[in-house]
């Protein structure tokens, strides 16, 4: 492999697939995201998400964006090798309980509400990032990332299917270590996902994968994605023509309208629902000039 070419070969792949469980989250497709993306020495990941994407990206830059600053604190503390030893041994303490998620809970709404979040300068705080790790990964799966996951109750299994709630957290805890290694030589930025593209250079070798909430569930976000918005990212990103460009979405009206099968394509696959029920989706993939 040469030195343009860096990759995260040879570390450990986080066991637990996110390192938040985000609505939407591309857990099981990830893979080929990764796949799509080989070869390229630089990557921009302009809507952060869950970060499931990240175990399967190398390169030799990763540039994380997002404008949901909570999700991003917690990267940048597990991205630093003493703050990520630090909030292992502030969660491996933590009772699995209602009350326990509710205090974090409260935590980062004030955060919210006195707008300290939004002025995330790129520090790492250890206690926000505790915070919101019990936030998402003690409440129902798929809450992170929305408008009202700070109200999202306590994650109980009252059935044998499935995982166990409480093994989750401590699954996701445990994981923190290997999320490190990945995350290290990797930068997260606060950045609207347009002001993040307008930084993006049109070069052979570099790429970018966007996956931004879907035409059905944009307004579910904690930062909304309109139809406008859908119209705008599709308008910037067919400029690109010489960097390499991996869009996920749901198949959808619009989507095939936006993403015309001439100028892209089309890679279908098969996901599941949170409900763990199959739902149809795309990776487009842009085709360079002659291509």
């Amino acid at each position: 492999m040469s030195d343009a070419t860096e990759t995260t070969e040879g570390l450990d792949r986080p066991a637990v697939g996110a390192i938040a469980p985000w609505f939407g989250s591309n857990r099981m497709l990830a893979p080929r995201v990764g796949e799509l993306l080989a070869g390229c020495a630089w990557l921009g990941v302009p809507f952060a998400g869950g970060m499931a994407e990240l175990r399967h990206l190398r390169a030799r830059t990763v540039i994380v964006g997002d404008l949901h600053a909570h999700v991003l604190n917690l990267a940048a503390v597990v991205r630093d090798p003493t703050l990520c030893a630090t909030l292992r041994v502030r969660l491996e303490g933590t009772p699995f309980h209602a009350g326990e998620l509710e205090r974090a809970q409260a935590a980062c709404g004030a955060r919210e509400a006195l707008g300290r979040a939004a002025r995330w300068d790129g520090h790492p705080d250890v206690a926000w990032a505790a915070d919101y790790f019990v936030c998402a990964w003690m409440a129902r799966n798929g809450k992170a990332g929305t408008g009202d996951e700070f109200d999202a109750g306590l994650s109980v299994r009252w059935e044998a299917a499935g995982g166990d709630s409480a093994v989750r957290f401590r699954n996701a805890h445990e994981s923190l270590t290997q999320w490190h290694r990945l995350m290290r030589r990797m930068t997260f930025v606060r950045m609207d996902c347009f002001d993040f593209l307008a930084k993006c250079k049109d070069r052979a070798g570099h790429g970018i994968y966007c996956d931004p909430p879907w035409p059905t569930d944009g307004a579910a976000y904690k930062h909304p994605f309109s139809e406008a918005d859908q119209r705008k990212l599709a308008a910037r990103l067919g400029e690109f023509t010489a960097a390499t460009v991996v869009v996920r979405y749901g198949r959808h009206p619009l989507i095939e309208e936006l993403y015309p099968a001439d100028r892209w394509e089309w890679v279908g696959l098969e996901g599941r629902t949170a409900a763990n029920r199959a739902k149809a989706e795309v990776l487009l993939v842009n085709r360079k000039p002659g291509g």
